[in-house]
């Protein structure tokens, strides 16, 4: 799930990714503050739920390999190439 977090310090507002389980009640903010989790309505992060996934296959994949379609191969496939994520 996405949870949201509001920082005491800045003002920020994070999103951060935990199982629906094991989500902290605080993060550590950029600024060095504490974000605290705030009630917001949950969303479902789904390994195919990707817009940007078929730009970044363009860009990524060469012609004769199979383009990514979930965020799992994404990640794969920037290891398995020495690459890593900006961002």
């Amino acid at each position: 799930m996405i949870y949201e977090y509001e920082c005491k310090k800045c003002g920020t507002i994070h999103e951060r990714v935990f199982k629906m389980s094991d989500f902290p009640k605080t993060v550590k903010c950029e600024c060095g503050g504490q974000a605290k989790k705030i009630l917001s309505i949950g969303a479902i992060h789904a390994d195919t739920d990707v817009p940007w996934l078929p730009s970044a296959s363009e860009v990524l994949v060469k012609h004769h390999e199979k383009p990514l379609t979930t965020r799992t191969e994404y990640r794969q496939y920037l290891k398995e190439n020495h690459l890593a994520p900006i961002g």
